[in-house]
């Protein structure tokens, strides 16, 4: 699975770069209600973006696990309280 997550990098890797590489147009950026106007590559623009929401996807599952980490953290409490327990009651049927 490793070489396969591999190969897929390895291929947007290749168009990112050549995304990159291949589109140094100037595009003019405005935000609507402000006079600005800031001129950038048409690449820089698009991978700011890609980073924004990249950054965006990891932050969306890392909430989306909050749940998950969360029973795992009870989960392994109990264990622990259950472990000393047991312990606890082994001694006592050694004496």
């Amino acid at each position: 699975m490793k070489i396969v997550h591999f190969i897929f990098s390895c291929i947007v890797l290749f168009f990112t770069v050549s995304f990159a590489v291949s589109n140094k147009q100037i595009f003019p950026l405005t935000l609507w209600p402000f006079p600005f106007e800031i001129n950038l590559p048409v690449s820089f623009i698009v991978l700011v973006f890609a980073l924004l929401f990249f950054i965006f996807g990891g932050f969306y599952s890392w909430l989306l696990s909050v749940p998950v980490r969360n029973e795992r953290y009870t989960q392994a409490k109990k264990i622990k309280e259950l472990t000393q327990k047991i312990a606890e009651l082994e001694a006592k049927k050694e004496e």
